[in-house]
């Protein structure tokens, strides 16, 4: 019998993955992603021995309700954007899907929103590449061809 709340959960968003120098989208994997951002969300995430111990799904407001830009701690927080995009080529015409991109990504993206004008973002297709610098991940993101 079909439940209601299966008619809400039908087109869950995947969390892009990493693995290598790919991008792991569900099963498949990627040397890059294309697709449309409809969606950047500011977060913040503090880590203590590699365990999640705050974080805050608006960059504002931490989890316990203390306000970011009050919290003794907010200088250890790992700023990161939320991008929540469709993405183009996989199993479906497009696959509903969540990347998140830490501070050493953001001035990419910067360029990138400043290159691109009075074009709206969620109607410009985005190829967006990942490389490790000083082993971390940063991406680049270009219009699509």
């Amino acid at each position: 019998p079909i439940m209601i709340r299966d008619l809400f959960n039908k087109d869950q968003p995947v969390f892009v993955r990493f693995q290598g120098d790919r991008f792991s989208v569900g099963k498949r994997r990627r040397e890059k992603l294309q697709g449309v951002i409809t969606d950047m969300i500011p977060m913040r995430k503090r880590f203590e021995e590699n365990s999640l111990v705050c974080s805050s799904a608006d960059g504002m407001t931490g989890k316990h309700g203390q306000r970011c830009a009050l919290c003794r701690e907010r200088w250890t927080c790992a700023e990161r954007l939320r991008l929540m995009m469709l993405l183009d080529g996989l199993e479906q015409a497009s696959v509903p899907a969540i990347l998140e991109i830490g501070h050493g990504s953001f001035e990419a993206l910067d360029a990138f929103l400043d290159d691109l004008g009075s074009d709206p973002l969620p109607e410009t297709t985005v190829a967006i590449t990942m490389e490790r610098h000083e082993g971390r991940l940063r991406f680049t993101f270009h219009k699509a061809s």
